[in-house]
């Protein structure tokens, strides 16, 4: 048992351990909701094997995406399991703090990517030729979240050396 959580009101204790009962409901949710959408992507990837379907690459290209989605949902479930359910609550290092949100930070960039691919090889045709510059603006948030990423590690990275250099 946490050291804070000895020094708890009996209140506090409860409302500590319906908080990580509630986390845990909801990774096993998210678990679930991910593991949906991955048997989602492999209907379509067999959809897709079926070389007699016209539509074999849109399916290969659904199959991708909804891949890439699933493994968001999935690292987001084992985020919030580790940051919720695992920790204990004297163990908040910065460094921790800024590795999860780092990984999870760039799974969610990771996916916007490869839907932005997957939309420009959807939208390729002469008749969706219209529907590029949606594509461009995909390929700006990305850029927009890299940068942003950059900039939360420039700034967190010199406050976490001060506090590792205060505590020594």
């Amino acid at each position: 048992m946490p050291k804070i959580l000895k020094e708890l009101p009996p209140r506090g204790k409860i409302v500590f351990f319906i908080a990580r009962l509630l986390g845990s409901v909801f990774c096993l949710m998210l678990g679930i909701l991910s593991l949906s959408v991955f048997a989602v992507a492999v209907l379509y990837f067999s959809k897709a094997i079926d070389i007699t379907k016209s539509e074999s690459l849109i399916h290969l290209f659904d199959a991708i995406g909804l891949t890439a989605l699933a493994v968001a949902v999935l690292d987001l479930a084992i985020t919030i399991f580790r940051e919720v359910i695992l920790r204990e609550i004297d163990k908040r290092h910065p460094s921790h703090i800024r590795t999860s949100l780092t990984r999870f930070g760039t799974i969610i960039i990771i996916a916007t990517l490869i839907e932005g691919f997957i939309m420009i090889f959807r939208f390729n045709k002469a008749d969706q030729i219209h529907l590029l510059p949606y594509v461009a603006l995909v390929f700006v948030a990305a850029t927009l979240l890299i940068i942003g990423l950059g900039i939360y590690l420039k700034i967190t990275i010199p406050v976490e050396k001060l506090i590792e250099k205060a505590e020594k």
